[in-house]
């Protein structure tokens, strides 16, 4: 996922300015002189270093894009402001490239080299916790209030041990996305869900859902919707979640879509791909990121048609995606490195990048003209009050594997739903233990 965002973010970032270049809607960056301005800040740094402390300068890793606005945003609008707040701390931005950059943070951590701050992908944050790479910054004085103005679901991604190791810095989500030409009305309910895609089976190569692959990102959404579990709440126990009767249920729902032909067969790689299928009206619905509008629905007019994920068992929930921000357990300027994280999360910061393309992690930035006035995003802000990590977990990469061959054997008809989850889980609790 992190790849394409890569891939596609410019066009993505470029329809967001375009939608929110309105008078009351904070700046779209300036193409060389750095002048704009963003709005005023609603959350004070909670820091004295910050006026009038000691100088410093700080080095802040992140993967903002380059072809696109994100850069230009940061290094004009955003790094400004905050000099104009914190004269004495000077901001040194690096942009690292995406691939290839975990296995540098491994080796940074071992040897030397690390930032004193980074835009870290949502999954790597319990991982470099336990690796006692990062600050814990739960107990930093204005944590509680940045706690309290974020989505619960993104923030959830930064613990580590019941203790806070970052903050979310932009985040994203997945809702249904339906074709009103194939199905003309959004459906509220995963029983609405089935009688859809029933309404258009029979016509040739059409079918009435369609996932992007059977990974948990495409998963998850529907599996916990119909009930699904992976472990308790603080992500020590798989065995009893994962192979739990309501978990085989939630999993049996969309085998027996699959069974009966109503889900496509993009779900396990095949043709066609799920973008390629839903733009060429074989798909009547899927599950996508908001990335999915400015690339694929912009030339399919005004039928492409978002809702928040339909309400099931387990209710109306999706997966979190985006980056956090963290501080490394090696930066000489805590201080100052606090000060910088506290202030990429306020108001002013916030709604300045979304206007090229970062949906906030704040709720009141979400709530800003910056947001509301690109229309397909209003699903999404829903969507994210329900919204839910992948495991938080430091083998997250294992499990996901663990996750995806389970989904995978039980949607080919290799294993029952039963089976599948029953394995999975014992492989997993080893791993969630360690």
């Amino acid at each position: 996922m992190q790849r394409r965002l890569a891939a596609i973010i410019a066009v993505v970032s470029l329809a967001a300015a375009a939608c929110s270049s309105t008078a009351s809607s904070p700046p779209s960056p300036t193409d060389a002189g750095g002048a704009s301005s963003a709005p005023a800040s609603s959350t004070p740094i909670a820091n004295t270093e910050c006026a009038g402390g000691a100088t410093a300068t700080i080095t802040f890793w992140h993967t903002y894009n380059t072809d696109g606005p994100e850069n230009a945003q940061l290094n004009g609008v955003v790094l400004p402001a905050f000099q104009r707040a914190c004269p004495n701390i000077t901001v040194d931005a690096v942009v690292m490239p995406y691939d290839g950059l975990h296995d540098q943070l491994v080796t940074a951590v071992a040897g030397g080299g690390l930032p004193d701050v980074m835009r870290m992908d949502i999954i790597w944050t319990p991982e470099f916790a336990k690796l006692g790479a990062l600050t814990e910054v739960g107990t930093l004085p204005g944590f509680d209030a940045l706690k309290d103005s974020v989505f619960p679901g993104p923030l959830a991604t930064n613990t580590y041990q019941g203790k806070y190791f970052g903050l979310p810095l932009d985040t994203n989500t997945q809702v249904l996305v339906y074709n009103k030409a194939i199905v003309p009305n959004a459906p509220t309910t995963l029983d609405e869900v089935r009688a859809a895609a029933e309404a258009v089976k029979g016509k040739a190569d059409t079918w009435g859902l369609a996932l992007g692959g059977a990974g948990p990102w495409n998963v998850f959404p529907w599996f916990w919707t119909a009930g699904g579990q992976v472990t308790n709440d603080d992500y020590t126990k798989a065995i009893g979640y994962l192979d739990s009767d309501a978990s085989v249920a939630a999993l049996q729902w969309l085998l027996d879509m699959n069974t009966d032909g109503l889900l496509g067969p993009s779900t396990l790689g095949g043709s066609p791909d799920s973008w390629g299928g839903f733009k060429a009206g074989n798909y009547g619905m899927l599950s996508d990121g908001p990335w999915f509008f400015p690339i694929i629905a912009k030339d399919m007019g005004p039928d492409v048609v978002g809702a928040p994920m339909p309400v099931g068992p387990g209710g109306s929930i999706s997966v979190v995606g985006g980056e956090n921000i963290v501080i490394f357990s090696t930066s000489p300027s805590q201080d100052a490195a606090w000060a910088f994280t506290q202030f990429m999360l306020s108001d002013e910061a916030q709604q300045a990048m979304a206007t090229v393309g970062q949906i906030p992690a704040s709720r009141s930035a979400a709530a800003s003209t910056a947001v509301t006035s690109v229309d397909y995003l209003a699903p999404y802000i829903t969507q994210l009050d329900t919204a839910k990590p992948r495991t938080v977990t430091p083998a997250w990469p294992k499990v996901e594997k663990i996750l995806t061959d389970a989904f995978d054997a039980a949607l080919r008809g290799t294993k029952t739903a039963s089976e599948a989850l029953r394995d999975a889980a014992a492989q997993i609790d080893p791993l969630l233990a360690e």
